[in-house]
């Protein structure tokens, strides 16, 4: 299954879900197509990455990954919201957030629903 990548246009949200598993192949067509979607929004937009069914994060992918969160940052990332199900899994997000040196405000989140609450609503913080 390759990543999902949903445009809440409306919201400026970009919504990723990651596969259970991250191929090279897989990879390489989604940075190309998120890159895409980043440079097509211009101007802020906000972020959901939901990794819940992503088991393991290679290492190769976090600083991929990490890299990607640094170039949308650069192109009008203003928030980014997480959704993970297990302690292992915020510290992979953890620290791609921190490989990534981004300075945006990033949290995460167990549900969707939290994580969309939060990006919709940034003065709630």
């Amino acid at each position: 299954m390759p990543f999902q990548i949903t445009v809440h246009e409306a919201d400026r949200i970009i919504d990723v879900v990651y596969p259970p598993q991250v191929t090279p192949e897989e990879m390489e067509d989604y940075l190309k197509r998120i890159r895409e979607e980043i440079r097509r929004l211009s101007g802020d937009w906000s972020a959901l990455v939901d990794q819940s069914q992503l088991r393991v994060m290679p290492a190769g992918v976090v600083a991929t990954m990490a890299s990607l969160n640094a170039f949308a940052q650069h192109h009008g990332m203003k928030r980014s919201a997480r959704v993970v199900t297990d302690s292992a899994s915020g510290l992979q997000a953890w620290r791609m957030t921190r490989q990534a040196m981004l300075t945006i405000p990033t949290r995460t989140f167990e549900t969707r629903e939290a994580a969309l609450a939060w990006l919709r609503n940034p003065e709630d913080d």
